[in-house]
């Protein structure tokens, strides 16, 4: 089996789901915007913009809060990630910690984000799983007031036999246009090299769907219709397909035949197709 700074961190590399939708190897044509779906980038880009606040506090400072445990003087915030306008609190029973952090209207954060609301982060962990949560509770960053769910798991060994990491995603975000929202899972298996103590020769399998609403209610939507592969060593997909939905447009793009590449074929609503050149993925969820 792996060795346990592969159990310790997975949760924190999978804080890439996120940006997995953020320009991992399988997103980068998103970024592009082959599709021509102009209303799909910028309605992901507005997402993305306040997502990166929510995983830091969520994810990052969750870690903090997680390692810095709970002592008989009480449940402190030992790295001074969150700002002392913060308030925490802490409940663990058996092999779920259960983290609530409020902060008070306008508190000021450490980049100067001015936030309010409630963060509820529950942690479970056993020798071969690990679940965690984050909920936000009339959440606001610089105005934005954000509620929803986000969820990571880990299994050391799903039905195959493989280590498995999974993660949903529903958020709604009222900004001043109107209310946004994101919703979907992912679902990534390594489907070989799970037993090694290195990661390069890790094979990732990726399957998930997402759907994104923007304020006047047109919906876009990513689904893996046939499953993504990341060969070992890969920086990128080398195979699958992913359909791009938007209104009544549907946009397909094929990752190729297994050939570890830069290149994806992308076919139009209108059946146009064109070769388009896909960014190296990042270190973490799809490395």
């Amino acid at each position: 089996m792996k060795k346990n700074r592969f159990l310790a961190g997975i949760m924190v590399a999978a804080l890439a789901f996120v940006s997995c939708e953020n320009g991992g190897a399988e997103d980068a044509d998103l970024e592009q915007n082959p599709t021509g779906m102009v209303n799909s980038v910028s309605l992901e880009a507005s997402v993305e913009g306040v997502e990166s606040t929510l995983d830091e506090y969520a994810f990052y400072g969750g870690n903090y809060l997680n390692f810095g445990g709970i002592s008989s003087r009480g449940f402190h915030d030992r790295a001074g990630f969150f700002s002392n306008c913060a308030e925490l609190m802490a409940e663990t029973v058996d092999e779920t910690t259960t983290i609530t952090i409020t902060f008070p209207e306008d508190c000021e954060d450490r980049r100067g984000n001015l936030v309010s609301g409630t963060i509820t982060i529950v942690y479970s962990q056993t020798d071969t799983n690990k679940s965690r949560s984050a909920t936000f509770t009339d959440f606001s960053v610089n105005g934005y007031l954000v509620n929803g769910t986000r969820t990571y798991s880990y299994s050391a060994a799903n039905a195959n036999g493989n280590p498995e990491i999974a993660g949903t995603v529903d958020l709604s975000i009222e900004t001043e246009e109107g209310t946004i929202a994101k919703s979907g899972s992912r679902l990534i298996e390594i489907t070989a090299g799970g037993d090694t103590d290195t990661y390069t020769d890790d094979e990732k399998t990726i399957t998930g769907s997402r759907v994104f609403t923007d304020a006047e209610g047109n919906r876009f939507s990513v689904e893996i219709t046939e499953p993504l592969v990341k060969p070992a060593g890969c920086h990128y997909i080398a195979t699958g397909i992913k359909q791009y939905t938007e209104n009544d447009a549907i946009a397909v793009l094929d990752y190729g035949d297994g050939n570890c590449d830069s290149v994806a074929e992308l076919t139009a609503a209108d059946g146009t197709i064109t070769e388009i050149e896909l960014r190296r993925g990042r270190r973490g969820f799809y490395r």
